[in-house]
């Protein structure tokens, strides 16, 4: 039976004077959290100011691939809230929290490679939500001794969250209990609406004014053009349901077929409009049937064989190229569609993730082309803004020249046969243009550091990872590897291998990864 507003309010204000402990509450913008936080304002409001001795810190986590929608709604309600707690001498706090640079979505799927993440490949939801709200909660627990966490989940919202909610259901305080991920240890969990039906959450909300200044009838709206009723919630643990699943989530996110919610926007609001071809580069470039656009090596540049055949890693060069082509003219028409709506502004993709790109592909991946300042001014039809890398001794011509000098070079030394002799030839080209130019990278950079033993690592690394003329080559060096029992095998996700094979995710045999365990230029 779900408890009225008032005993909750009362239940809060006796947790609240019991001890000295800080309190985070976890704010997506959604309904649920926001009626969480409503009744948390409620119960201090309601207590004298001097009792009113400890700080809640309201965190929100901005993956910077949210639905702009949503993102402008939570930047805005934020805003209204340090305000209004400055107004009304409440301690809240609150707190937009953002992933590290190097755990960003572009940074990783257009910097590093990784392929767009996939069911048992789902390397997004630690990078983009977990860390950044474990850390913050992590050390604000362990500078206070403990801390309690605010979540507005409810039961029967769905089974997979009924289960972690069943985790937390064993508390040694009333009305708390032990966080479960041991890097929360020292944190307390309390679930205030856990008895409340979605319809309760609405009662409660739209019959209550706000009381940080926003409409929740604006939230209403945003809710009423869309399905199933489920929003997105602060994440702290990968058994969270991922937010694709939700109403609101990332709009890059591929656990699910589609985005439903932003779908319902454009569908139901011709202002909204502008988002559609953020929609169409989700579906046109976040595919799963992506194998061709990958690397036969994996990002460490081991070879592992799988069915016959190996398992394709980071996306390829090219493949990055055109993602980040792609994307800066997405963010282009959506700021040229959406100025009018006051979109205008709507960042995709900011210069320091730009930034971060151009130096992964330069100084890690050792792309001395430098091809981001091009792409960027292909598009934009200006300078590339960004700070510029240390200069390399070749310029385009001399890669031009390069890449020329090895097409003719291996057209008369390695010859081939079978079909698509093309095809051959210029993967065979590409591979010895890359083994080339990764070398002259890596000696360029040596030339700039004085730990020489380094250099030759890193030379030993590159000549390991490109140590095959086309990936048959490989291939064939993989599968004598295998019968001759040579190769030790690693440990490696058999999960992820075979998520990321597709088609053949139903004949999984032995693995076994070759070469270097060391990354070029890392």
């Amino acid at each position: 039976m779900p408890l009225a507003p008032a005993i909750i309010i009362k239940e809060i204000q006796a947790l609240y004077l019991e001890d000295n402990l800080p309190w985070v509450v976890g704010y997506s913008g959604g309904k649920d959290s926001t009626a969480s936080l409503q009744l948390i304002w409620k119960a201090l409001e309601a207590l004298p100011e001097e009792k009113r001795t400890k700080t809640v810190h309201v965190i929100s986590t901005d993956t910077l691939v949210e639905n702009p929608v949503i993102a402008a709604w939570v930047e805005v309600s934020l805003g209204q809230m340090r305000i209004q707690a400055m107004a009304q001498r409440l301690p809240i706090r609150p707190e937009r929290l953002t992933p590290s640079l190097e755990n960003r979505f572009w940074v990783n799927l257009i910097g590093k490679g990784y392929p767009a993440p996939r069911p048992k490949f789902r390397w997004c939801t630690d990078r983009l939500k977990i860390s950044a709200s474990t850390k913050y909660i992590q050390d604000l627990s362990e500078a206070n001794g403990e801390a309690i966490l605010v979540l507005g989940q409810r039961r029967g919202e769905s089974q997979a969250r009924d289960k972690v909610m069943d985790q937390y259901g064993s508390s040694t305080r009333q009305k708390l209990s032990r966080n479960k991920d041991p890097k929360l240890s020292r944190v307390w969990v309390y679930l205030p609406i856990e008895t409340w039906s979605s319809d309760d959450v609405w009662e409660y909300i739209v019959e209550t004014p706000n009381p940080w200044g926003v409409s929740n009838q604006d939230l209403f709206n945003i809710y009423r053009g869309a399905t199933p009723d489920s929003e997105c919630p602060i994440v702290v643990d990968k058994s969270t349901p991922s937010c694709g699943d939700s109403r609101f989530g990332c709009y890059v996110c591929t656990m699910v077929s589609q985005d439903k919610s932003m779908k319902a926007m454009i569908q139901n609001d011709e202002e909204k409009a502008w988002m559609q071809p953020i929609m169409d580069f989700r579906d046109r470039m976040l595919v799963m049937d992506d194998r061709h656009h990958r690397d036969f090596r994996r990002m460490n540049g081991q070879l592992i064989l799988m069915n016959g055949r190996l398992v394709h890693g980071p996306y390829s060069q090219e493949r990055r190229a055109e993602l980040l082509r792609e994307l800066l003219r997405t963010q282009q028409t959506v700021q040229r569609r959406g100025a009018d709506q006051g979109a205008g502004q709507v960042e995709l993709i900011p210069l320091d993730e730009l930034q971060e790109i151009r130096r992964i592909w330069v100084e890690e991946k050792g792309e001395i082309e430098d091809l981001l300042p091009a792409i960027y001014e292909e598009v934009h039809g200006t300078t590339y803004p960004g700070k510029e890398l240390d200069p390399m001794p070749l310029d385009h011509n001399d890669l031009t020249l390069l890449r020329q000098v090895v097409g003719g070079w291996t057209a008369e030394n390695l010859p081939f046969s079978g079909s698509g002799p093309e095809v051959v030839a210029d993967e065979r080209s590409s591979e010895l243009y890359k083994l080339t130019r990764t070398l002259l990278a890596a000696s360029f950079k040596g030339l700039q550091s004085r730990k020489r033993s380094k250099q030759l690592d890193e030379i030993e690394s590159v000549l390991s990872a490109f140590a095959f003329v086309d990936e048959q080559d490989a291939l064939k060096f993989a599968e004598e590897h295998l019968s001759s029992d040579n190769g030790a095998a690693s440990t490696i996700d058999v999960a992820e291998v075979i998520d990321l094979l597709g088609e053949e995710s139903g004949s999984a045999r032995k693995i076994i990864p070759i070469a270097s365990d060391m990354s070029p230029l890392s």
